[in-house]
């Protein structure tokens, strides 16, 4: 039977350690700059996590940069936590196959051979709300070095018994991932078929003219992130919760209606929040609007999301947007290229759900001893 004693992770902790642990204030800001293009070294960031995007919005620094913050160098399978802003959140480093370097609201967190480091990443998951209740401070909470050192979590003894919960877990998350991967590959390939089919073409109308509007939604998203519920539900967030009831079914775009903007896409029974604008479009074109607005995101954000606060989208001025309307033989063509592409998204995106569902009730489990693995 598996052993699970409470212990203290600072003694099985080989490496701790953090941006500011490469020097000075002045030796950062002589030798750091950060970089929004492409360079040698990402910038891991609370964002890249928190939004599940490792190719987007990236920060990056260059080679001596990099060699300089040579204390916070970040490997794949590295546990990094939030140490402000949201203390004690616990991520995984994935595979970027590019060097990458801690950001700075970061800590970093690597362990000795005594224990399994994924299985230390599942085992602080788990934890994560009493990670949390260390966080201190008045107006930024935080955490320090010692008091992550000095964390008592309840573990496995016996590595053996490590290896196999971890090797559960891992294998149902590496399946959520090549599940994305193959999500974003199929996007890049609807997105270049549209760019090339109709990008450049002449406007004939506008977005008004194709427009279906759904109702508006009523459920918060605290409701939500309360709720479990067999339906996907869509939010001006980047994740994806779930309801028990759907209010819309067939090929939908949900847009964020305040922050930033963004466009998801769903085919089938759905729900979304009531900061979300859900729109289909009329003449079987709801697969080209989702590709069209999605490859104007930046002009979204630039042109039709004002305010002096929280930006909201202007709804008015994007139904008076001029777009090209195809024709139907353009639309039957582009339809049977693109539909069984946005189709698997989807269906990737439901198999996420239900993979996701079943490791976050198998982790307590598995951690407290009520299940095992032979």
């Amino acid at each position: 039977m598996s052993k699970i004693s409470r212990l203290r992770i600072g003694d099985y902790i080989d490496t701790l350690t953090d941006y500011h642990a490469n020097g000075s204030y002045e030796s950062l800001k002589d030798n750091v700059t950060l970089r929004q293009e492409k360079d040698y070294a990402i910038m891991i960031r609370t964002l890249n996590f928190e939004r599940n995007d490792f190719h987007d919005d990236l920060v990056y620094v260059d080679k001596h940069a990099y060699e300089h913050l040579s204390k916070s160098k970040v490997y794949p399978n590295d546990i990094l936590t939030n140490k402000i802003a949201n203390p004690g959140s616990i991520y995984i480093m994935p595979n970027l196959d590019q060097p990458v370097s801690c950001g700075m609201n970061l800590f970093l967190i690597r362990f000795n051979q005594k224990v399994n480091q994924r299985y230390m990443y599942y085992c602080m998951k788990n934890s994560e709300t009493y990670i949390k209740s260390f966080a201190h401070g008045t107006s930024t909470k935080t955490i320090t070095k010692d008091e992550v050192r000095d964390l008592l979590l309840f573990m496995h003894t016996d590595i053996q018994d490590q290896n196999k919960i971890e090797n559960l877990l891992t294998t149902i998350d590496k399946k959520i991932e090549n599940n994305i991967k193959i999500t974003r590959l199929l996007l890049m390939q609807a997105t270049d078929i549209y760019m090339h089919w109709f990008f450049r073409k002449k406007t004939n109308g506008k977005i008004s003219d194709l427009l279906l509007e759904n109702d508006k939604s009523h459920i918060q998203v605290g409701e939500a992130k309360a709720s479990n519920g067999d339906y996907p539900f869509f939010t001006s967030g980047e994740a994806i919760l779930e309801w028990d009831e759907a209010l819309v079914d067939g090929r939908n775009c949900f847009l964020n209606t305040g922050g930033n903007a963004d466009v998801k896409f769903y085919v089938g029974k759905a729900a979304y929040s009531t900061d979300t604008w859900s729109i289909s479009a009329k003449k079987d074109l709801s697969d080209y609007l989702y590709l069209l607005l999605n490859s104007i995101k930046e002009e979204l954000n630039k042109k039709f999301f004002q305010g002096t606060g929280l930006k909201h989208l202007q709804k008015e001025l994007l139904r008076e947007r001029s777009i090209y309307i195809p024709n139907v033989a353009e639309v039957k063509s582009f339809n049977e290229v693109v539909k069984p592409m946005l189709n698997m998204i989807s269906e990737k995106t439901r198999e996420n759900q239900v993979l996701s569902d079943l490791r976050d009730w198998l982790l307590p489990m598995l951690m407290n001893g009520q299940a095992t693995v032979e």
